[in-house]
């Protein structure tokens, strides 16, 4: 399991001959350190809370030293990727699903793994809307994450001039659009991101401040009320085979200023040339990992009901 890691050390350092000793860091520039042990790791059955089921030998990552994000509220971290050492590919499951509830919310979130792959015993609709489905795209440069062919972005009725090369993938492993469950706000290249920004000032009936430069370097807009539901545009992305249509809830952020201001804001903004769909345009949306099919499916949900 040591071998499987970045970056990591066996016996060296005075750590012992049987001490793997790792380095991992994040995309955001968090880095833990420590060494990588085993344990016994108990779940609770899904649909059952008095049920349990125990999986001995689970190897995890103890952090001895951590910057970046990490504080001491956390219980850890769970790897959910492609890599040896995920949890689902150390459970060996062909599949696993997860359901956040919204982030202002207290109720938990669901993960499901090893469940049959397909979501609600693979009915065309849910009671609350069309269970869609897109294939997963390999990167053999980034054999983690999970790679998405996303087509376009329809502001309001209007599909943007985003060319798909803008989302593709490219053949020396660069570009592309992951969906993660780490970030919360979702990241466009720079040109897709100003062609969304623009839409949105365009069509959005409420007063921005600066649409190039807003607060914390989001596009956002006054709203002195409450902003009505059609006071935004509608946000929808487009991906192959599917299309995932956004509540409001799940792009615009609200809040109030130290001085009582009220702004509604974007959680969109612009990184480099790798999209990402982040957990904040999830919440409510049941999204299925089908490992064996390489296939995500999703539906929208009541996440705090499931």
């Amino acid at each position: 399991m040591c071998d499987d890691l970045v970056w990591s050390s066996c016996g060296k350092q005075n750590w012992g001959n049987r001490t793997c000793v790792y380095v991992y860091a994040y995309a955001d520039n968090s880095i833990t350190t420590g060494s990588l042990d085993a344990d016994t790791f108990t779940f609770a059955a899904a649909g059952d809370s008095s049920g349990e089921a125990s999986v001995p030998g689970l190897a995890f990552g103890c952090g001895l030293f951590d910057n970046g994000i990490f504080t001491s509220k956390e219980t850890g971290i769970a790897g959910f990727g492609r890599g040896a050492l995920s949890l689902p590919s150390q459970l060996k499951v062909d599949n696993f699903s997860h359901c956040f509830t919204t982030i202002t919310g207290l109720e938990p979130s669901t993960v499901l793994l090893g469940l049959p792959a397909d979501l609600y015993g693979g009915a065309v609709q849910s009671t609350h809307g069309a269970v869609q489905s897109t294939p997963l795209v390999q990167n053999l440069s980034s054999l983690t994450a999970y790679y998405l062919s996303l087509k376009g972005i329809t502001v309001g009725e209007t599909r943007l001039p985003i060319p798909e090369s803008a989302f593709a993938l490219r053949q020396d492993g660069t570009g592309g659009t992951v969906i993660d469950s780490g970030p919360s706000m979702t990241l466009l290249p720079r040109g897709a991101y100003e062609l969304v920004r623009d839409a949105f000032v365009a069509q959005t009936q409420l007063y921005a401040p600066d649409a190039t430069s807003s607060l914390l370097s989001q596009l956002c807009f006054s709203a002195p009320r409450r902003a009505r539901s059609d006071d935004v545009p509608r946000l929808a992305l487009h991906f192959e085979g599917a299309t995932l249509e956004l509540p409001r809830e799940n792009y615009m952020f609200e809040f109030e200023d130290a001085g009582g201001g009220s702004f509604t804001c974007l959680v969109i903004n612009t990184w480099d040339d790798l999209t990402i769909i982040g957990n904040y345009q999830q919440q409510n949306l049941h999204v299925l990992y089908d490992l064996v099919g390489n296939m995500l499916s999703f539906v929208p949900a009541q996440c705090n009901r499931l």
